[in-house]
């Protein structure tokens, strides 16, 4: 089966469709094949539009045919043409205000943070065309301030060798021969035998490079040849003591490696090390001290993490493994190369049943090591553009209790201090967040935590998402909340707002 369209714009834009039959479409241009993707199709049974649309750049073919071709008994209907992207602003309630998610479409790892020629990328494994994880490339959005986001193009598109895996950026500040000098890379996993169109392919780290941070042309060459099934997760950094690149790569099961460079070409591993409690998107982050020394933390997806010390080739961990995430939700999370604070954003892993997309972002957060009993802890603060653009609408003690109306629309950012670990209560809307000193519980909406002291706590409330960090943000939880999915103003930021404990609370609005 097959559809013939004539090229007349920028743009082909494809619906898309949830629970639709899946076809497998491949794009041709007068007999070369450029695409091929799974794409889930509208019938008179299955399917139902999201309002979204995935997007094709095809400008360079105007004026020739475009065939789509399939082996099934289906291809997409409805496809819309035009020279104009679709609007990379999120517009109306069905998103939140802070946290990034895709206009449509499914989303999981943030890719290539990076802060290049004056803005914050935001690259993110991407579906265009549904709302479950298939057909990945790497989506791209930017930011003037870490909290309010544009999307643009896709960066990175699936190919015949695989497709786009999770990665990193980096510029090429030094002028290797890779790119041109200032180019920003991007550092992927071609995921071969990911698709039907790269069968027989296996997962190797490629690179693409931009001269303007917004169109990329991928390198012909394997930087990192196959290893074993699975490596992916390439993140590259620069050691200015030893002159080298180094790049940590998840290998197996609970195993990673770590090699280095001196151009950015030519990696030779250097190590291999295991965590057991860990896998997936490793980072290896350096923290400077006082006095000119260094620690360095070795990341891992679900929040585990080492501090130790590292050479250039080795990484050496001198405390025991900890956990920055008091609960699941939060996952894969990545530190911004170009910046001068390590600041980091994860995915988060939550579902609605009626929005045009999938997953979201968590808020950035800038992370700092500190001491605990002896040992170094990781905190994972709001940035400071955060606390610098909210409004502050409440502050005291409410002993006895308090009630406020809360701004209808807006953000909600609460902050307690509570030196003296007393009991405490926030009711915003329909969600609860309370702490009780007697049996050292914190309650979440339906869930509870243990969590013996409480010094302090930073809370956001975004629509219908949920980020409550504790004592000096080293344990932090993320959830979506249980006010509901409706696609008008979100129950949980609406209504009324309670307070009580003698603490000190402040609430903010953005």
């Amino acid at each position: 089966m097959e559809k013939k369209i004539k090229l007349t714009s920028n743009y082909l834009k494809i619906p898309v469709i949830r629970n639709g039959e899946e076809c497998e479409v491949s794009f041709f241009v007068e007999g070369e094949k450029v695409w091929q993707f799974r794409i889930p199709v509208k019938t008179a049974e299955k399917g139902v539009g999201t309002g979204g649309y995935a997007q094709l750049p095809v400008g360079s073919w105007k004026g020739r045919i475009m065939t789509l071709e399939t082996d099934g008994t289906c291809l997409p209907e409805n496809i819309l043409q035009s020279d104009e992207p679709e609007s990379g602003v999120r517009e109306g309630d069905v998103y939140p205000r802070l946290h990034f998610t895709p206009v449509s479409g499914w989303m999981n790892d943030p890719n290539g943070l990076c802060f290049y020629q004056g803005e914050y990328h935001l690259f993110f494994q991407h579906n265009m065309f549904d709302v479950e994880w298939n057909n990945l490339s790497w989506g791209h959005a930017v930011s003037r301030d870490l909290l309010h986001w544009t999307q643009l193009e896709e960066a990175l598109l699936p190919d015949e060798e695989g497709t786009m895996f999770s990665g990193c950026a980096f510029a090429n500040f030094r002028g290797e021969s890779i790119c041109p000098k200032d180019g920003l890379l991007l550092f992927y996993t071609c995921a071969g035998g990911s698709s039907k169109w790269s069968e027989g392919q296996r997962f190797t780290q490629k690179a693409a490079f931009s001269t303007d941070g917004r169109s990329f042309q991928k390198l012909p060459e394997v930087l990192v040849p196959h290893i074993v099934k699975g490596n992916r997760d390439p993140k590259v950094g620069w050691m200015e003591e030893t002159g080298t690149y180094y790049m940590v790569l998840f290998l197996f099961e609970h195993t990673y490696a770590v090699f280095t460079s001196k151009d950015l070409r030519e990696w030779k591993e250097t190590q291999r090390l295991e965590i057991p409690e860990s896998w997936e998107c490793p980072d290896l982050i350096c923290f400077p001290e006082q006095g000119g020394t260094k620690r360095w933390l070795f990341w891992t997806s679900d929040g585990y993490y080492l501090v130790g010390s590292f050479d250039g080739e080795h990484f050496t961990a001198e405390q025991k493994v900890r956990c920055l995430y008091g609960n699941p939700v939060a996952y894969a999370a990545q530190t911004f190369w170009g910046t001068d604070r390590n600041i980091q954003v994860p995915w988060l892993r939550v579902r609605w049943e009626d929005k045009p997309y999938q997953g979201a972002m968590g808020i950035p957060r800038e992370l700092e090591l500190t001491r605990q009993d002896g040992e170094y802890v990781l905190a994972a603060h709001l940035p400071r553009e955060l606390w610098e653009q909210q409004e502050r609408f409440y502050q005291g003690s409410p002993d006895g209790g308090q009630e406020l109306t809360l701004p209808g629309g807006k953000c909600v950012v609460a902050a307690v201090r509570n030196p003296d670990r007393q009991s405490f209560e926030l009711k915003l809307g329909a969600v609860l967040v309370a702490w009780e000193e007697e049996t050292g519980r914190l309650k979440i909406e339906d869930e509870e935590f243990s969590l013996p002291g409480m010094e302090n706590m930073n809370l956001v409330l975004d629509r219908d998402l949920l980020e409550v960090s504790c004592n000096g943000d080293t344990v932090c939880f993320y959830r979506k909340t249980q006010s509901g999915d409706s696609g008008s103003e979100s129950k949980a930021a609406a209504g009324r707002a309670y307070l009580r404990g003698a603490v000190n609370m402040a609430l903010g609005v953005l």
